[in-house]
């Protein structure tokens, strides 16, 4: 008789659902996300990076549950999920808003070259726009100006009028008031001022002028009145004889480092040292008849002391 064993076989539990599962691990960018608004104000994420969140969140959930539900021979590390790298899209939205202080081409140009601009340098040639009362001062200063001119002339030429009714000089008086405004213009020399004249004439002028001088400061002294100091003339002491420098020569042309000399200068030399060799020294002459030699009639050679 064949007795055949039963075949012991074994069951097998199924796992257990997990009651009580550890929240999911956060993104390592929520992490950091929390800091950061924690320290400062919160950011304002867009929304691709909330639905990602989202979905890992759901593919979390579903891999949790299809774990417990399904068999498994190995239920380790359950509660760490993949993460996948997404890539992290920025938008710009915002338009781009152009400096208004750009530099112009040539200005750019002129800037790099290193040279100033000579259109910004040059100061705007537009006249400024002015009100009429500033007109009226302005033409009211032009006019008083003017009389202060008059006035100075007037008081300046007054001794050169002949009556006070006529307040244009004419004549050698208009001419004598012409030199003086010339000369107060800054003018070097007088226009009556003669170079070339008789001596005697010269004298004669500057005796005048002296005398005349003279007498005002005595006036002036006695009517009590201070006068400036004379200026005292310094009178030279060569006797009107020309200086000469240190290469200076009274023959020729002394310039640029040489003596030009010419042939009347040369001459004169030559001609100035033989009147000095033959004015010096001691000659013999023939002595005259008479008691020159013994006896006879005397012609014999003396000696000229």
């Amino acid at each position: 008789m064949v007795v055949k064993r039963k075949r012991e076989t074994t069951v097998v539990s199924k796992p257990k659902a997990k009651e009580d599962s550890p929240p999911p691990v956060d993104n390592a960018q929520d992490v950091f996300r929390r800091l950061f608004e924690a320290q400062f104000e919160p950011l304002d994420l867009p929304a691709s990076t909330a639905k990602s969140t989202n979905s890992d969140e759901e593919n979390e959930d579903d891999d949790d549950s299809d774990l417990s539900g399904s068999e498994g021979d190995w239920d380790g590390m359950s509660d760490i999920s993949d993460e996948s790298n997404q890539v992290e899209v920025v938008e710009h939205t915002d338009a781009y808003a152009a400096p208004e202080d750009r530099m112009d081409k040539k200005t750019w140009k002129a800037f790099m070259s290193g040279k100033l601009l000579s259109d910004l340098d040059k100061p705007s040639t537009e006249p400024e726009p002015t009100s009429k009362k500033e007109e009226e001062e302005d033409a009211h200063d032009s006019a008083n100006l003017k009389h202060d001119l008059a006035l100075q002339r007037l008081l300046k030429e007054s001794h050169l009028l002949d009556s006070a009714d006529d307040l244009a000089p004419t004549g050698k008086n208009r001419l004598k008031a012409l030199d003086m405004r010339m000369q107060s213009l800054g003018a070097k020399t007088s226009l009556y001022a003669q170079n070339k004249m008789p001596t005697a004439h010269r004298r004669g002028i500057k005796a005048k002028a002296a005398s005349k001088e003279d007498r005002r400061r005595q006036e002036a002294k006695e009517n009590g009145i201070i006068l400036e100091k004379p200026s005292k003339v310094q009178k030279s002491s060569n006797n009107g004889r020309r200086e000469r420098g240190v290469a200076g020569s009274s023959v020729g042309k002394f310039s640029g480092g040489t003596l030009n000399l010419n042939k009347d200068d040369i001459e004169r030399v030559q001609a100035s040292g033989r009147r000095m060799m033959g004015g010096r020294g001691r000659g013999k002459t023939r002595g005259g008849r008479g008691g020159g030699g013994r006896g006879g009639r005397g012609g014999g050679r003396g000696d000229k002391r």
